[in-house]
């Protein structure tokens, strides 16, 4: 199965307090950097750490504790961030980067390469190119399996099919479109269908069906 990565916004003030199931965060601005602790929330011995930024950011400091980590990729001028190595349950990296003003739009625990625990979204475009890449890579290793998810999910939220209706949708064609779409189809077809409903937020767009079908195949 591919990898499937996810993500974390935060609220960014100096001592704020984030929680996201998997991740806990705590962050200290300061006028030249920012200095933020990651705390392994998963219940469990990780071996990885991935986060993405709103803008490149260099890395000017790291600190683990219950463990190490050494920079896979990015950390200079980059937007993304991967950690690899290990880190015991309860245990916690502290990263300082700069620009200051750099905001975390994906931050994910990673065992083996693959997401570990709930992710925590913190934008909407950002939820849905997760979930849209991870809905392919389920599709891609079970078709089958892909296919009674979706009809599981469906059967869960009984009432999408009548919301689906105004837009003259039907839940058959839907997934027909699913299943043959690119990761980007699928992101833009769910960026539509929010937009349709007025969902503009995460926690619309979360609250307004029972996702668990699909969370729960997503290991998250």
């Amino acid at each position: 199965m591919k990898k499937a990565f996810v993500v974390l916004g935060l609220v960014l003030s100096l001592g704020t307090l984030a929680w996201a199931q998997a991740v806990e965060m705590r962050f200290f601005p300061t006028e030249a950097r920012t200095v933020a602790w990651f705390l392994n929330k998963t219940g469990k011995a990780v071996t990885g750490l991935k986060i993405e930024f709103d803008q490149p950011v260099t890395l000017v400091g790291k600190l683990e504790i219950g463990g190490g980590f050494k920079v896979l990729a990015g950390g200079t001028d980059a937007t993304e961030l991967v950690l690899g190595g290990s880190l015991v349950k309860d245990g916690f990296v502290e990263l300082r980067w700069q620009p200051a003003a750099a905001r975390p739009v994906l931050v994910v625990w990673l065992v083996d390469g693959r997401a570990a625990g709930r992710p925590y979204f913190g934008s909407l475009p950002a939820l849905i190119k997760v979930l849209a890449e991870s809905l392919v890579a389920l599709r891609d290793a079970s078709p089958q399996a892909f296919s009674e998810l979706l009809t599981t999910f469906f059967a869960t939220n009984p009432k999408l099919a009548d919301s689906l209706k105004l837009l003259g949708l039907t839940p058959e064609l839907l997934t027909a479109m699913v299943l043959a779409s690119p990761a980007e189809g699928i992101a833009n077809l769910l960026m539509t269908l929010a937009a349709s409903f007025k969902l503009d937020t995460v926690e619309a767009f979360l609250g307004a069906l029972d996702w668990s079908p699909i969370f729960q195949a997503l290991g998250f």
